[in-house]
C-alpha cells in the first residue's frame, strides 16, 4: 500500500475508537483526549495514557507515544501490513464517552485546612504591608518584584526568627515570607521562605503537593514558561506576560501532576528555564521528556531569571528571542505533542 493510502487511513480513522475496542470505555477525558490506565507499563493508579484522534502518548512511567499504526503494532502485536488490514475493518467514528469526569487524580487539600490556611494568608498579607513587614517588603522589592506583583500574588510575612514557628488558626506555621499557591478560589498550599538556615523553604502541613503555582493562568495560554521557583515565576509574569504565562512546580525535583498535564495539552509552546545547576538540568530534562513542545532555555548570564534581571538583563527581550527560536523549531516539527 502506498504512502497516500496510508495517510488516508490515518486521517479517516479515529484512534480513540481503536483504543476503546482494546481497553473499554475511557474512564476520563481531558480536552480532546480520552484517558486510560497505560497498559504498556501496567499502570494501576492514575490515567496517564492520553489518546487523541490521531495519536497517543503516555505521560507516566513508560513515555511511549505514536500514531494509530504504532498502537496496533505495539498493543495488538500486528505487523504493519496486518495493521493496515485491520483498519479496513474498523469503525471510524469517535467513541461515545461514558464518563463525564474531567478532573485528574491530583486533588486539593480538605476544605477545613483551606479555611484555616486562608486565615494565615490574610494575616500574613496584612502584616507585610504594615511597619512589621518593612524588612520583608524590602527583600521582595530587592528581588525585582514590584508592589503590584506582590499584592496580586498575596505574598505575606509571619514575623519571627528563622527557626521559629507560630500557631495561627490551629495550624503550625513557620516564620518567614508566605507564598500561597492559589488557583481560583482553591488554596493548594502555603510555602514559607525562611530568612536563613536550611531548608530555605518550608510548607504548612496539610497542604497538597499536587498544585501548580499560578496554575489557573494556563487557561488560554499561547506559551508557558516553567521556572524553578515562585519568585522567578512572579518576576517573569511581571516582566513578560502576556508574551508567556509563567508557572512553577516550586522545585527542580518536583514532578508535574497529571492534572496540569491535561491543561498543557492545548498550549503550542512550553519553555523550561531552570537554574544552571545539576538539579535544574535534571528538572528541565524531566519536563522536556513529556513532549517535544517543551524547549529548555537558559538565561544569558546569572544562575536564574532573578539574578539575570538584577544584573541588568531584559527578561522580555530574552524570552521573545527564545520563543521565536522555539516557533522556528516547531515549524520543522509540526506534529510534535
Amino acid at each position: 500500500m502506498n504512502r497516500v493510502d496510508t495517510r488516508n487511513l490515518k486521517e479517516t480513522h479515529d484512534l480513540r475508537v481503536i483504543v476503546e475496542q482494546d481497553l473499554g470505555p475511557a474512564p476520563m477525558r481531558g480536552g480532546q483526549a480520552l484517558l486510560w490506565r497505560c497498559p504498556f507499563h501496567q499502570e494501576r493508579k492514575g490515567y496517564s495514557l492520553a489518546v487523541w484522534a490521531d495519536g497517543f502518548r503516555c505521560f507516566g512511567k513508560c513515555q511511549l507515544s505514536g500514531d494509530i499504526f504504532d498502537w496496533l503494532q505495539r498493543y495488538r502485536g500486528l505487523t504493519f501490513r496486518e495493521a493496515i488490514q485491520a483498519l479496513g475493518e474498523a469503525p471510524r467514528s469517535a467513541p461515545t464517552i461514558t464518563s463525564s469526569r474531567s478532573a485528574p487524580p491530583s486533588e486539593p487539600p480538605p476544605i477545613d485546612w483551606q479555611i484555616a490556611a486562608w486565615q494565615v494568608v490574610e494575616r500574613a498579607e496584612e502584616t507585610l504591608w504594615s511597619i512589621k513587614g518593612e524588612q520583608a517588603l524590602d527583600y521582595l522589592t530587592g528581588r525585582g518584584l514590584e508592589g503590584k506583583t506582590i499584592q496580586e500574588s498575596r505574598l505575606g510575612i509571619v514575623p519571627g526568627g528563622y527557626c521559629q514557628w507560630c500557631s495561627i488558626a490551629g495550624l503550625n506555621v513557620p516564620c518567614g515570607i508566605t507564598i500561597p499557591w492559589i488557583t481560583g478560589e482553591t488554596l493548594w498550599a502555603v510555602k514559607v521562605r525562611r530568612a536563613a538556615g536550611q531548608p530555605k523553604y518550608a510548607q504548612i502541613a496539610g497542604g497538597s503537593g499536587g498544585g501548580l503555582f499560578r496554575g489557573d493562568a494556563l487557561i488560554g495560554a499561547k506559551a508557558v514558561l516553567f521556572t524553578e521557583g515562585e519568585f522567578d515565576a512572579l518576576l517573569a509574569h511581571q516582566e513578560a506576560e502576556p508574551l508567556v504565562t509563567a508557572v512553577t512546580l516550586g522545585s527542580a525535583s518536583a514532578w508535574l501532576p497529571q492534572r496540569w498535564i491535561l491543561d498543557l495539552v492545548p498550549v503550542p509552546l512550553i519553555l523550561a528555564a531552570y537554574d544552571l545547576d545539576q538539579a535544574g538540568s535534571k528538572g528541565a530534562a524531566r519536563l522536556q521528556a513529556l513532549s517535544r513542545r517543551v524547549h529548555v532555555v537558559r538565561v544569558p548570564w546569572g544562575k536564574d531569571i532573578t539574578e539575570y534581571h538584577l544584573q541588568g538583563g531584559e527578561v522580555y527581550t530574552w524570552l521573545a528571542r527564545e520563543l521565536r527560536q522555539a516557533r522556528e523549531q516547531a515549524i520543522l516539527q509540526p506534529n510534535a505533542r
